[in-house]
């Protein structure tokens, strides 16, 4: 069954009606909303050569991208960082993450694709973890994403084969909703941010997998109509870097040129490389790499 009916892709038809649009998403973010994770559009003085949507992890918000997205504003981009539903409420606690569905996940997603179609020429999706799940995805079924950058990205877990991945997204979306502590015994780990939530409800993970396995399974016969990099962490402790290479390869396969791997030497075993407050993050060997691979659209 597909993920979404009909076509998630409606451009804003130039600067003024991104702006609008913007506004109508960031309207969203009412006073249960944390600022850290506001939806936020880094606007230039009109229209730019190229436009970024930076999309956050499972239960993380838009401030994991704020000292990235600022670097890439002041080289004269546009860069838009939705806040995905669910995220970012006062209550780190709160439960209405739990109803939130791959449809949800990719409507706010496309809804801020089309924002940066109206702010910039050219347009790059980047995401971390599910957010790189979700660019690829977008970068699969829209011809106006130029190119779709999936970092560290959730298409399945480490554990499992794309098999076992599957069963388990059949398992979870069955079985009694549950919430799972990201560090069980340790709420207030670093590696758990501020703004995100110390724990993640299992049916959204397994939506978040149907997004990946989507990905997964489409790539064997289809090809994204831009290009796609895959950046990898070689010692990845999570998501499945043998899925997000076979990914890579059904698109090469496909069409040649369509698709390259980037693996970053020297990062420890770390799932989130792009958060500054994340002790283990290394950004000083992330970001001109993710820096060099998005500004490939303005050669």
């Amino acid at each position: 069954m597909s993920i979404v009916s009909g076509t998630l892709s409606h451009p804003a038809a130039d600067f003024a009606a991104a702006v609008e649009r913007f506004e109508a998403l960031r309207a969203l973010d009412g006073p249960h909303i944390i600022a850290q994770a506001r939806s936020r559009f880094y606007t230039q003085a009109g229209r730019t050569p190229l436009a970024v949507v930076l999309f956050h992890g499972l239960t993380n918000a838009p401030e994991q991208w704020s000292l990235f997205a600022s670097q890439l504003h002041g080289r004269g981009h546009t860069v838009i960082v939705p806040r995905l539903p669910g995220h970012g409420h006062v209550d780190r606690h709160a439960t209405a993450i739990a109803s939130v569905t791959a449809a949800d996940l990719l409507a706010t997603a496309s809804e801020a694709t089309d924002i940066a179609c109206g702010a910039g020429e050219r347009v790059v999706v980047a995401g971390l973890s599910i957010g790189g799940a979700i660019a690829a995805w977008l970068g699969l079924h829209r011809a106006d994403v130029a190119r779709s950058v999936s970092i560290v990205p959730l298409f399945g877990i480490k554990q499992l084969n794309a098999p076992g991945n599957a069963l388990l997204t059949a398992m979870l979306g069955c079985l009694p909703n549950a919430f799972v502590p990201w560090k069980p015994g340790d709420p207030n780990s670093p590696d758990v941010p501020v703004y995100g939530y110390p724990r993640f409800p299992t049916r959204l993970l397994a939506e978040c997998l149907r997004i990946g396995l989507d990905v997964y399974r489409d790539a064997a016969g289809r090809a994204p109509a831009g290009s796609v990099t895959m950046v990898i962490n070689p010692r990845e402790p999570s998501c499945n870097n043998a899925m997000t290479r076979e990914i890579a390869a059904r698109f090469e396969r496909l069409r040649p040129g369509a698709a390259d791997i980037v693996a970053i030497a020297g990062l420890p075993a770390n799932h989130d490389i792009i958060d500054p407050t994340n002790p283990h993050a290394c950004v000083q060997l992330v970001y001109p790499r993710l820096l060099e691979v998005i500004e490939r659209e303005l050669r």
